[in-house]
């Protein structure tokens, strides 16, 4: 039986990459409105308090959307804290050692048995 760990890529995945991206931009524009303010250009001093509060809420959601894109993940590979049972490999060692049992079956005695 193999043991599989996550790592699909889905429309859930594509969402969140899209997430972070505009995430990064907004630090970006975060940046360049401090840099602005720290040369003297303070017309956009304004628009800093209102971009800090939008980062704020923008990095709270983003870490929520990780949180719920990484469970769906998890959920649609049938993967449980983490990891996911490969079925398929384990029903074929199960059917090989039956078999093993089967052919043993017609030998008489089972080694190990009490005489």
């Amino acid at each position: 039986m193999t043991v599989i760990s996550p790592a699909g890529k889905g429309a859930a995945q594509a969402v969140l990459e899209a997430a972070e991206r505009h995430y990064q931009r907004t630090i970006q524009a975060l940046n360049e409105i401090i840099e602005d303010v720290t040369a003297g250009r303070t017309a956009r001093a304004k628009e800093l308090k209102g971009a800090l509060s939008d980062l704020g809420k923008a990095a709270q959601t983003a870490f929520d959307e990780r949180s719920k894109v990484e469970k769906r993940l998890r959920a649609e590979e049938g993967a449980v804290n983490g990891y996911a049972l490969d079925f398929d490999s384990a029903r074929d060692e199960i059917g090989r050692r039956l078999a093993c049992l089967r052919d043993a079956a017609g030998t008489g005695s089972v080694s190990g048995e009490p005489e």
